[in-house]
């Protein structure tokens, strides 16, 4: 399941993915704005790189709740 839901995330990301999903990892770009509302709204994920990089590393659990991942999604495409 998990990573069928990271594929949604890829994408959900749209310019913002900067690898394709690898099992249960997405990789994403974020800028600084973008990065602090995810948290704001409960998402967690990792700085992934060198800090001007600006890439975040989203890691889905096996048991991860489809409605956390449909949130992400509509959250990423709303900004596109």
């Amino acid at each position: 399941m998990a990573p069928c839901q990271a594929a949604r995330i890829a994408g959900a990301a749209g310019p913002r993915l900067v690898h394709p999903a690898d099992a249960n990892m997405v990789f994403l770009r974020l800028v600084d704005d973008e990065a602090a509302a995810l948290r704001l709204r409960g998402f967690e994920f990792h700085p992934w790189g060198p800090p001007d990089a600006r890439c975040y590393r989203f890691v889905v659990s096996w048991d991860q709740p489809e409605g956390d991942v449909e949130t992400l999604c509509e959250t990423l495409l709303s900004w596109t």
